[in-house]
């Protein structure tokens, strides 16, 4: 049966408060499967959210949602395609990004093992976003299978672009997550998230890091033993799968939000 991680990483209901405008709380797998096509919903709302004293900081995300399509032409490469929407504290619901994304597998999860894929993309920003806003960004992605327990890890490095960024001041954002199979249709995890615009400079506390549970559960039309025989004879099974997830992600600095909840919901088929 297949989970749907790649919406896994949760749709966070929180957003972070820094200038890249990534809505969500997003754990990415590795796996790639040929012909399947996933539409996802992620979406955050923060609770004590992280002030600045100075009025030209961009203020703090209070709700977010981004929607996104991923596709896989090939067992090896994906593409996603995202247009995130924003509440910034004291304003009103508007877009904020759009994004494009593409993600080669390089060595493929089986079982016990190892799986890894490297992604990169470029996210531009529009509607309430700073005027010619935006970033190129890249990264790996590691996953341990063991038995029915998994952990991936994704890691992205990024360069901003815009009126207010630094030329090469390069900064970097992670996703951590040890899940858990309680049943072929419940997964249960600790996750951590966090972020940092500037590898050279930023301190710890300026940072956003959060650490909290997640819950999965996935139901839908995918017969194991018609996958197994489709793929004995080198063709894909058809099925099709929803997964929903909540989370509530506690902030670790003082440029973190206090709680964030995260929400996501995921359609995925072939």
């Amino acid at each position: 049966m297949k989970f749907g991680l790649v919406a896994t990483a949760g749709f966070a209901l929180t957003f972070l408060p820094l200038d890249r405008a990534r809505a969500e709380f997003e754990v990415q797998e590795s796996t790639i499967d040929a012909g399947e096509i996933q539409l996802q919903y992620r979406g955050a709302g923060h609770t004590g959210l992280s002030k600045s004293d100075d009025d030209e900081d961009e203020k703090p995300l209070r709700q977010s949602q981004e929607f996104e399509l991923q596709m896989s032409p090939t067992s090896h490469w994906l593409l996603a395609f995202t247009q995130g929407y924003t509440v910034p504290d004291g304003e009103t619901f508007d877009i904020n990004a759009i994004e494009f994304e593409t993600q080669v597998e390089i060595i493929t999860l089986e079982g016990d093992g190892f799986g890894f894929a490297m992604q990169g993309g470029m996210e531009q920003g529009v509607g309430n976003a700073p005027e010619g806003s935006g970033d190129f960004h890249f990264g790996p992605i590691f996953e341990y299978g063991q038995g029915d327990f998994l952990l991936t890890n994704d890691i992205l490095f990024f360069d901003e672009f815009g009126p207010d960024s630094e030329p090469g001041v390069w900064g970097v954002e992670y996703s951590l997550q040890a899940a858990y199979n309680v049943t072929d249709r419940l997964m249960l995890a600790v996750e951590a998230f966090g972020e940092a615009e500037d590898l050279s400079s930023t301190s710890f506390q300026e940072q956003e890091h959060y650490i909290g549970p997640a819950f999965y559960f996935t139901w839908g039309e995918d017969d194991d033993e018609a996958l197994i025989e489709a793929s004995e004879r080198g063709v894909p099974g058809k099925y099709d799968e929803f997964t929903v997830s909540f989370g509530v992600l506690f902030g670790l600095t003082d440029a973190s939000s206090d709680v964030a909840a995260k929400v996501f919901v995921g359609y995925e088929f072939n």
